[in-house]
């Protein structure tokens, strides 16, 4: 699931992932962003940024947004 189809070919490609945080077992977090959006870097040893806006869209996708939203 994503925002937008820009999005969605990250993912497929896997340059990009929509998971929990305790799942990324193969790399580095780089961020401590409550999300569960995830841009993927390196080849062997990858490294996951997460995101709070899709990078092309714009939408706020992550978590910790989605809930000071709810909290207004």
């Amino acid at each position: 699931m994503s925002c937008c189809d820009e999005l969605a070919r990250l993912m497929d490609r896997d340059f990009a992932r929509n998971t929990q945080v305790y799942q990324l077992t193969d790399g580095r977090i780089l961020n401590e962003i409550d999300t569960e959006y995830f841009l993927v870097f390196g080849g062997e040893r990858r490294w996951f940024a997460g995101i709070n806006y899709c990078p092309f869209c714009g939408r706020a996708i992550s978590r910790g947004l989605w809930n000071q939203e709810m909290e207004k």
